[in-house]
C-alpha cells in the first residue's frame, strides 16, 4: 500500500519546520554528538553542580568559624581553596541558567524570569 502524498502546502509548512529547526544550535549539536541524555544517574547531573556550590559554601563558613577561633594560616588557605572552587561553581550554574533562558528565548517559550534581558 503506497503512502499518501503531501499537498503542496503540506511542504511547505514541513520545509518552514525544517528550516527553524536547523537554526537551532542546540539541537544541530546534540544531534552531531549523539550523546544519551538518559542513563542511570541522568537525574543527578543538573542537582550535582548546585549540591557542590551549597556544600562548598558551608564548608567556607565552618572553616571561617574555625579561624576565627584557632587563627590558624591553614585555615586561612583552606577557606581560600574552597572558596574558589565554590565560586567557580557559581559561575558555572550562571553561565548554564543564561544559556537554559537565551535557549528558551530562540524557542519561543516562556522565558524562567519575568525579566527583559536587554535591560539587564
Amino acid at each position: 500500500m503506497g503512502a499518501p502524498s503531501l499537498t503542496p502546502q503540506e511542504i511547505r509548512r514541513l520545509a518552514e519546520i525544517e528550516r527553524g529547526l536547523g537554526e537551532d544550535k542546540v539541537l544541530a549539536r546534540r544531534l552531531r554528538t549523539m550523546r544519551d541524555p538518559g542513563g542511570p544517574a541522568a537525574w543527578a547531573r543538573p542537582r550535582r553542580l548546585a549540591l557542590g556550590v551549597v556544600l562548598g559554601t558551608l564548608t567556607t563558613l565552618t572553616l571561617l568559624g574555625l579561624d576565627i577561633v584557632f587563627r590558624q594560616p591553614y585555615l586561612t588557605w583552606a577557606i581560600a581553596v574552597v572558596w574558589l572552587f565554590t565560586v567557580a561553581g557559581l559561575v558555572r550554574l550562571v553561565v548554564r541558567a543564561c544559556r537554559r533562558w537565551e535557549a528558551a528565548e530562540r524557542a519561543g517559550l516562556k522565558t524562567p524570569w519575568p525579566i527583559d534581558p536587554s535591560q539587564v
